[in-house]
């Protein structure tokens, strides 16, 4: 057997990585959706309003819609119902005008004189604020005319916007009832390993799986839909199965990705012929990882099945993965730390290092603080750190400036 068959020659370096994932996550077909179906998808098209805003004539602030001169008669009206010259109509702000309307003459500059059950209003003069027979408002005035703020079809949110509750309010609002969304990619785990234990204390040889609950979390915070951990069998034809079977977009194992023919997880990618992405990361932790294209589309991310270095690598391939699969915009970040204490040095002077910091931010900048590999499976750290730093070849030392990602890895 080739070894070069079961995966690809060389690795990638960490910023090189992040892009082919990227490019990997093509969007996903647009879907329609319910308002409470649609929170945290991207917008597929734009959210327009369906109506006029305001969709008939209404009053401007509190006060009398007016017809023709005054003197004005003060009736009450049905809903549609046109209004007589020389009649006016009680309206409150926002609310319809009567047809024939001239204007709304404001509630202070008005004076309501009632005589046998007759109401008259008289207009203030604008100048002393006496009453003014005489006195009427411009046409027009207190009035906001159909379609004055937004005609039908006026974009209120554009496409590719994230969907917050604030967009699902102002839907329902504006008369929606469903949303042309991208959907969130569905993510499934398969945890490699017979050996592992999925609750309890370790014992013996056994150790706890500290990934299998760990990653649908990851992903959620990525805005994927991460399905309950699955304990994958260890034979080749059940693992073939049981990635061949499965429904999700993107699958990500646990284990068995060290290069070799004798490697489990890569001769059933070789079986289904698989298209290789990603064969390994020039990077400390997390350098075997890999990323295959299934011939129907579907992607995998093979992770280690050590905690640190899966943690390592999911946090540098997911984030840009699950941006691509959700239609989303995805650059890499910019943000920078001082290191003011001396880094973990790499497994290969090639490598860069993902180290687990604490920034400090203060006026003369962000500081950060590495944090020592400790505790169970070595993740006290990794539990405590407030971001990461991407520690470029030949960089570490204190006073180094560094790049940082937060915790999920954007």
């Amino acid at each position: 057997m080739n070894d070069s068959a079961l995966g690809l020659d060389g690795l990638l370096g960490w910023s090189q990585a992040r892009l082919v994932a990227y490019s990997a996550g093509r969007p996903l077909p647009f879907a329609r959706a319910r308002l409470d179906e649609a929170s945290g998808s991207l917008l597929g098209e734009s959210l327009v309003s369906l109506v006029d805003d305001p969709s008939v004539d209404v009053a401007e602030f509190d006060g009398y819609a007016v017809c023709a001169g005054g003197p004005w008669t003060v009736t009450e009206l049905i809903p549609e119902v046109a209004l007589s010259p020389h009649y006016a109509m009680k309206v409150r702000a926002f609310e319809p005008t009567p047809p024939h309307a001239d204007a709304v003459l404001p509630m202070e500059q008005s004076v309501v004189e009632t005589d046998a059950d007759v109401a008259t209003l008289i207009a203030r003069d604008a100048l002393n604020g006496t009453p003014d027979e005489n006195a009427r408002p411009d046409f027009g005035a207190g009035i906001i005319r159909q379609a004055a703020i937004a005609a039908a079809g006026h974009e209120l949110v554009s496409a590719d916007t994230l969907i917050t509750p604030q967009v699902i309010s102002l839907a329902a609002a504006a008369g929606y009832d469903h949303l042309t969304i991208c959907p969130p990619p569905v993510v499934s785990t398969l945890v490699i390993g017979t050996s592992l234990l999925d609750r309890g204390m370790p014992r013996g040889d056994r150790v706890r799986d500290a990934l299998g609950l760990t990653i649908p979390a990851f992903v959620g915070l990525l805005g994927a839909r991460g399905n309950p951990p699955v304990r994958a069998p260890e034979t080749r034809e059940l693992l073939l199965q049981e990635i061949d079977d499965s429904t999700a977009d993107l699958i990500i194992t646990t284990g068995s990705t060290a290069p070799g023919g004798n490697n489990l997880l890569r001769n059933v990618l070789r079986d289904l012929a698989a298209h290789w992405l990603i064969d390994g990361i020039t990077l400390t932790p997390g350098a075997q990882v890999l990323l295959a294209r299934l011939p129907d589309g579907r992607l995998l991310l093979g992770l280690p099945g050590d905690p640190r270095n899966a943690l390592a690598a999911l946090i540098t391939v997911a984030p840009p993965l699950i941006a691509g699969l959700r239609g989303q915009k995805w650059q890499e970040s910019t943000a920078t730390a001082v290191l003011i204490e001396e880094a973990p040095l790499p497994d290969y002077a090639e490598d860069s290092t993902i180290v687990p910091i604490v920034v400090h931010v203060s006026a003369a900048g962000r500081t950060a603080t590495p944090l020592v590999s400790h505790g169970p499976a070595g993740l006290a750290g990794w539990a405590q750190a407030t971001d990461f730093a991407v520690i470029p070849p030949g960089s570490g030392a204190p006073g180094d400036v560094v790049p940082t990602i937060s915790v999920i890895g954007t």
